[in-house]
């Protein structure tokens, strides 16, 4: 079996040192056949978190076009001995946090803005395929309607607009023509009297020497949805109360869902009516990466880089690959690699 993975490592200095790498690993002898870099993004300056938003490499898939490599604000097309054929860009490409195939286009999931994008690797076309704060949408989650276009009019990687992260949404699956995506943290927006508010009440506890309230500064709710188009999704499954988002919701077969839920550290498995069937924690933290191999048996990625592979019927991890020693390396994206005969 082999196996793909993209990593990024925190707390690296970009233009100092590698940000990220590509493991090709031959799963069965339980070693990495390839390890190369993670090209930097066309456009960093995109991103001005200061922990380093535009690292390392955010998703693989396996095309018939070739492997798909995306890091923030790029798809990179290579062969399977590892020589770039293609780089796609474009102005919605701004916060990538994986991508799928779906035998006819690349998915990804645009974190910075919200957004779900379709990309045609023959011709490098880009459509926005699900917005969250489309009008008719918005609502439902309680977040803003988005001030501007995400057509590609507006060039998100050189700011000629804001960014836009209320939901986090930070997957996107294609199974069988249904689209699901994974909402990392909804974070509804708060009206101006409601941060008025806010204000001036940490300012009075401030004056008083009184502990904050709250010390969770962004928590939300973690959503898996399955889009209809354009009217509301179906819910399939809702944390509330996390302090940092979810990761990989998906649906991993008929009737269950799966998360990493990154505020536990914890692979969740969840019936299509809400009821937690399976949990385990993963080892290390950074729990990134789901890829489903059989209807029992998923690979899941944390850090420091490594690979494991649970069977859910028993309920254990089955085996066990770490990667890297840096204890700041984290799995992002990971997939299966095909024989390029049976590559859609």
């Amino acid at each position: 079996m082999r196996v793909l993975a993209t990593t990024v490592v925190r707390e690296s200095i970009r233009g100092k040192q590698r940000t990220g790498y590509i493991y090709d690993i031959d799963w069965d002898a339980q070693r990495v056949v390839r390890r190369l870099p993670v090209p930097d993004p066309q456009f960093p300056e995109t991103e001005d978190n200061p922990r380093g938003g535009v690292r390392g490499g955010r998703g693989v898939a396996v095309t018939r076009h070739g492997i798909v490599v995306a890091n923030y604000d790029t798809l990179i097309v290579y062969d399977d001995d590892w020589n770039v054929l293609d780089t796609i860009g474009h102005p919605l490409f701004v916060g990538t946090h994986e991508i799928d195939w779906d035998g006819e286009h690349i998915w990804t999931a645009a974190t910075a803005i919200d957004a779900v994008l379709r990309v045609s690797l023959e011709d490098g076309t880009v459509a926005t395929a699900w917005d969250p704060h489309d009008p008719a949408i918005a609502s439902r989650f309680r977040i803003s309607v988005r001030p501007h276009p995400v057509d590609g009019s507006v060039d998100y990687r050189k700011r000629e607009a804001p960014l836009l992260d209320q939901c986090h949404l930070n997957g996107v699956t294609r199974r069988d023509g249904v689209t699901v995506v994974n909402c990392g943290l909804i974070r509804p927006a708060k009206s101006r009297i409601a941060k008025l508010r806010n204000r001036f009440a940490s300012r009075s506890r401030s004056a008083l020497r009184m502990p904050p309230r709250d010390t969770r500064r962004h928590a939300g709710s973690s959503a898996v949805l399955r889009l209809n188009g354009s009217v509301a999704p179906d819910v399939l499954v809702q944390l509330d109360g996390n302090d940092f988002p979810t990761h990989n919701g998906q649906l991993f077969d008929d009737d269950r869902v799966v998360v990493n839920d990154s505020t536990a550290n914890t692979f969740r498995v969840f019936s299509l009516g809400g009821e937690e069937l399976v949990s385990h924690a993963i080892p290390g933290r950074w729990l990134r990466g789901l890829e489903p191999v059989d209807h029992r048996r998923v690979l899941l990625g944390s850090a420091p880089a490594s690979v494991s592979l649970l069977d859910l019927e028993e309920n254990r991890i089955a085996a066990r690959l770490q990667l890297s020693e840096d204890p700041n390396e984290a799995v992002h994206g990971l997939t299966l690699c095909p024989e390029p005969a049976k590559r859609r």
